[in-house]
C-alpha cells in the first residue's frame, strides 16, 4: 500500500506528465507545486515508487514517467473526472438529434464528436444482436435466373446477395415469393432458416432459405466500425518520432480495431472499463489504452471507445464515453 504522501506525489508525477508529455523530475515537482519539502525528499519518494513499479525512467538522467501500474492507480484511486457539462451535454445532444440519415450516419457522428471531444481516436461499433434474426427479405428481378436476395436483420443491418433461380420469374412472382417465405421466416435466427429450408420442396424455396439463412450468420466487421480522430491523436507529442507514427497509422489502419474493443468492453450495458498498456494483451498495441463502454435497447448492444497513448486524458475521457454510450443506449430505438 502507498503511503499518503507518496500517493500524492504519483499523482503529480502523472497529472505533470499528461500535460507535458515530459519525463518529470523531482525538482520540477518541488518548484511548481509548493510541496514543503525538500528535492532530495521528494526524490526519495520517487525511488520507491520506482522500485514498487509505479513509475520509471525513459534513461539515465531522465525524470520519471508513469507506469501501467502507476496509470491503474491513479484511474482507480487518485483521478478526479472532469464531468460532462450541461453545455457539453445539450451541444452532443443536439449534434445527434439533428441526424436525418439513419443508423450509419449516426454511429459516423457519434465516433466524430467523441473523438473531437477527447482528442484520441474514437471508435463506435454498430450494435448487434448477439443471435441475429431476420426482420424481413426483398427479392429482385435482375435478369433471366438471376435475382438479387435483400435481407434487413432485427438490428437494422442490410445484407445482400445475388442467387440464381431454377427458371426466370418475374417481379411479380418474386414479391409473392417473398411475401411467403417472410411468412415462414418472421424473426428466424440462422439455425431456423437452416430448418425451414430442409423442409421445402421447391428448389427455389430451398435456394433461398439457405441464402437467407448465409446471409444471418454473415459478420461484416469492417463495414461495422466507426472510427475518427487518427489525425487528432497523430498530433500528439507520442508521434513526434517519424517510426512511431509510422506504425501508429499502419496499425489503426490494419488493426482489427473492433476485435479489440469488444474484447475489452464488457457485457453489462453502460459498465465502462479501461484497457492499460499491456493489460489489453496486445503486445503491438503496448503503448495505447482503451477506454471502452457498451450501449444497447435489450435487445443489440454496441460498444463505444476512445483509444489513445497510455499517457490519455483518463479524466476527461472517462466520463465522455460512459455519457456518450448512456446516451446512444437512449437514442437507438428512434434511429433505427
Amino acid at each position: 500500500m502507498l503511503t499518503d504522501r507518496r500517493s500524492a506525489i504519483l499523482g503529480l508525477v502523472i497529472d505533470e506528465y499528461i500535460s507535458t508529455a515530459t519525463p518529470v523530475s523531482s525538482r520540477a515537482l518541488v518548484n511548481r507545486h509548493g510541496l514543503g519539502v525538500s528535492s532530495a525528499t521528494i526524490r526519495n519518494e520517487l525511488a520507491r515508487l520506482e522500485e514498487d513499479g509505479y513509475i520509471t525512467h525513459p534513461y539515465t538522467s531522465a525524470g520519471r514517467v508513469p507506469s501501467d501500474r502507476g496509470y491503474r492507480h491513479y484511474v482507480e484511486v487518485l483521478m478526479a473526472e472532469e464531468p460532462v457539462g450541461a453545455d457539453e451535454q445539450r451541444t452532443i445532444e443536439h449534434q445527434l438529434h439533428q441526424v436525418r440519415g439513419g443508423l450509419d450516419e449516426w454511429l459516423s457522428l457519434t465516433a466524430t464528436i467523441l473523438a473531437t471531444a477527447v482528442d484520441s481516436v474514437a471508435v463506435v461499433t454498430r450494435p448487434r444482436a448477439d443471435d441475429a434474426r431476420l426482420k424481413h427479405a426483398q427479392l429482385v428481378e435482375l435478369q433471366n435466373e438471376l435475382a438479387l436476395l435483400v435481407a434487413v436483420m432485427d438490428d437494422g443491418r442490410v445484407r445482400q446477395t445475388m442467387l440464381t433461380l431454377a427458371s426466370p420469374l418475374t417481379q411479380a412472382q418474386l414479391n409473392a415469393r417473398a411475401e411467403q417465405l417472410n411468412q415462414l421466416l418472421a424473426g428466424a435466427d440462422r439455425a431456423a432458416a437452416v430448418e425451414a429450408a430442409s423442409n421445402q420442396d421447391d428448389p427455389d424455396d430451398e435456394r433461398i432459405l439457405l441464402a437467407i439463412a448465409d446471409l444471418i450468420g454473415e459478420q461484416r466487421v469492417a463495414e461495422e466500425t466507426y472510427l475518427d480522430g487518427l489525425q487528432i491523436v497523430l498530433q500528439q507529442p507520442e508521434f513526434t518520432d517519424v517510426e512511431r507514427l509510422r506504425v501508429a497509422v499502419d496499425r489503426l489502419n490494419a488493426y482489427d480495431v473492433r476485435g479489440l474493443v469488444e474484447q475489452a468492453s464488457s457485457d453489462d450495458i453502460g459498465e465502462t472499463r479501461v484497457l492499460i498498456g499491456e493489460e489489453h494483451g496486445d503486445e503491438a498495441m503496448r503503448d495505447w489504452s482503451v477506454v471502452v463502454a457498451s450501449y444497447g435497447d435489450g435487445e443489440t448492444h454496441g460498444s463505444v471507445a476512445v483509444l489513445g497513448p497510455t499517457r490519455m486524458h483518463y479524466q476527461r475521457s472517462i466520463p465522455r464515453v460512459r455519457y456518450v454510450a448512456s446516451l446512444m443506449s437512449s437514442l437507438l430505438h428512434d434511429v433505427r
